[in-house]
């Protein structure tokens, strides 16, 4: 009996993966592709090459060097198709990773990390664990701001009708949407007393 509600718990959360997308997509295009990170630092983001966005069984698949950023992916929203899978680029300390993001699992699928700097076989082994390790831990720290702000009031009262606003293609108030999002994310990363 427990593992059936494990199992209605989880379908129910489906939806957290497309949310994901769309507000990586929507902050990597309000922000001009930079990224805050909770350790204070920034990344590069951006979404490249393939975009797979899906309503019921409706599927609309763009490709090419910035698919996000043509019209028809900003249609496609607005019709109520969203992201289930999405190439990333992420460039932070000089680094750059590429991989696909699947929404359903939160997966990183197709993994490019950074030119190898060791020689040694060993040494590139721990290398790659660590360079793949920073990758989680980015993607980890940023799902972690999403969760934050969708458990917030400001999810309803901010950040969904700025994420509105933008899919329409209309102005948006960035200075407000940023002040609001920072108050709401400082909290969770205050330290406890």
């Amino acid at each position: 009996m427990e593992s059936l509600d494990l199992v209605a718990l989880v379908e129910g959360k489906r939806f957290l993966g497309p949310e994901f997308l769309v507000w990586l997509w929507f902050e990597s295009e309000a922000f001009e592709g930079t990224l805050q990170l909770a350790d204070g630092t920034s990344c590069e983001f951006w979404l490249e090459g393939d975009l797979l966005l899906e309503r019921d069984k409706e599927i609309a698949s763009l490709k090419g060097m910035a698919p996000s950023a043509n019209a028809e992916a900003h249609e496609a929203l607005r019709q109520g198709k969203l992201p289930t899978r999405a190439r990333v680029r992420i460039i932070r300390n000089e680094l750059e990773y590429g991989f696909v993001l699947g929404a359903e699992d939160l997966a990183l699928s197709s993994v490019k990390i950074p030119a190898q700097l060791k020689d040694e076989q060993d040494e590139k082994f721990y290398e790659r664990m660590y360079l793949i390790e920073e990758l989680e831990g980015i993607v980890e720290s940023l799902f972690a701001d999403f969760l934050t702000l969708r458990l917030c009031k400001i999810w309803d009262t901010t950040v969904l009708p700025t994420v509105r606003t933008w899919v329409r293609d209309d102005a948006i108030d960035l200075d407000e949407y940023t002040r609001k999002r920072a108050e709401a994310l400082a909290k969770r990363h205050r330290p406890e007393k």
